[in-house]
């Protein structure tokens, strides 16, 4: 029987029941993908020894993927590595000239975590950990290599100031230090009033204020920083096309710079749905540049696994993978013990037979909506014991995951042109 504490068993069942990936537990729920999970294990440990990393993680909706991601996210923890994550959104891109870089960057920020911080927002104990320990004169030498930034002059005066405003007790002077770092300064004037600097975290130098980030973690006694952007598919969902291509631009910069430059210990993984990748009009695929980069080998067959390549495809879980995966949700279930009935072998394989019925092949791509009925079905055995499960499986229906949005696809004038252009014979 599996061991865990109630408050996280609850935190857990709570988060699988709405269909989201709990942000803590992960491993208890780890079922195959060994190839997938030893790629990210390698990514992070040179990560720990400076070398970058740039991966793109590609798969269905529902199949997983914010899900490994959420591993990646305990097991760099677990290596000594801080975690900014977020989800790509219509109000959070890459690119923008009206706020939404910005937007994303505040997000990320907000989402900083580490093994002291699992949680997240671990950005003021991380800066407050370096300032506390060192006079100003030491932290002069500590931040001398900030000025390599664009933005690691503001930075180093916004966290002198933070220590002076420690020294003195000035909490409005940390708190403004922190919304400066945070990205929530929206004018310059307002930061310079505050804080007496004269620039601000903006949708052009956000990735470049990412990069100082990564560069105080380090000073901050951590081994680097993993970036994960998720839901990444949003972009194809841009209707201009102008816009559209400035964010793919935007993604060929972090390639280059990621791959290029002299930062270290700096990673970013991306994730999205497989026509994010590869619709040839509106995808990666359709901006030539990226598709050179990221183009998959064409050596290997369908089920082999290319660790090195910055694509990987995350491939659905095996019949066994999935019987796995709902018998240790069955141990977590089962592990209060209040429980009345509790799970046996049986009513696992009924259950799997009923999701065959019903989804087919779609079951090995579904886990999500596989775990979410499952949980239900317990509950309601937990209110009438002596139900039949079979008969109870009668009453309810399971449906594949399906991207709800991904068929309705704005088009913009010069894409709605193409998509009706044909050549006569």
């Amino acid at each position: 029987m599996i061991e865990i504490k109630p408050r996280e068993r609850s935190r857990i069942l709570k988060c699988l029941k709405v269909g989201v990936v709990p942000t803590q537990g992960i491993h208890y729920l780890q079922v195959g993908r060994s190839d997938e999970v030893s790629a990210i294990i390698e990514d992070l440990k040179l990560l720990n020894e400076g070398v970058n990393c740039f991966r793109v993680f590609i798969g269905n909706y529902g199949s997983g993927k914010t899900f490994l991601l959420s591993l990646a996210k305990e097991i760099a923890h677990q290596k000594n590595l801080c975690v900014c994550r977020a989800d790509l959104a219509p109000e959070k891109r890459l690119y923008s000239t009206s706020g939404h870089a910005r937007t994303l960057y505040a997000e990320l920020i907000r989402q900083l975590s580490n093994k002291l911080k699992p949680q997240g927002d671990g950005l003021q104990s991380l800066v407050e950990k370096i300032l506390t320990k060192s006079s100003i004169s030491e932290l002069e030498e500590k931040f001398k290599n900030l000025n390599n930034n664009s933005l690691g002059f503001d930075f180093y005066n916004v966290l002198i100031t933070y220590k002076k405003a420690l020294i003195n007790g000035d909490i409005f002077k940390q708190n403004s230090a922190l919304r400066w770092m945070k990205g929530e300064y929206s004018t310059k004037l307002e930061a310079y009033k505050d804080i007496h600097v004269r620039n601000i975290i903006s949708d052009n130098n956000f990735y470049d204020a990412l990069k100082v980030i990564s560069e105080i973690t380090k000073i901050a006694g951590f081994d680097g920083l993993l970036i994960h952007i998720d839901e990444m598919v949003n972009l194809l969902r841009i209707s201009h096309t102008q816009t559209r291509k400035n964010n793919y631009e935007m993604v060929l910069k972090i390639i280059n710079d990621v791959m290029q430059s002299n930062l270290e210990n700096f990673g970013i993984y991306l994730s999205g749905t497989p026509e994010f990748l590869t619709d040839t009009r509106r995808g990666l695929y359709s901006y030539e540049a990226l598709k050179s980069r990221l183009e998959e080998n064409s050596f290997l067959t369908t089920n082999q696994f290319d660790k090195n390549h910055p694509v990987i495809r995350i491939k659905p879980l095996s019949k066994e993978e999935i019987f796995n995966l709902v018998s240790h949700v069955s141990e977590i279930y089962d592990s209060h013990e209040n429980v009345k009935r509790k799970t046996n072998e049986e009513l696992i394989e009924t259950y799997l037979q009923f999701c065959v019925e019903r989804l087919g092949q779609d079951l090995y791509s579904s886990p999500r909506e596989v775990i979410r009925t499952y949980l239900n079905l317990r509950e309601a055995l937990e209110i009438e014991t002596e139900k039949d499960v079979k008969e109870l499986l009668k009453i309810t229906d399971i449906k594949p995951d399906i991207d709800p949005s991904i068929k309705d696809l704005e088009l913009s004038d010069e894409d709605r042109e193409l998509s009706d252009f044909v050549i006569n014979p």
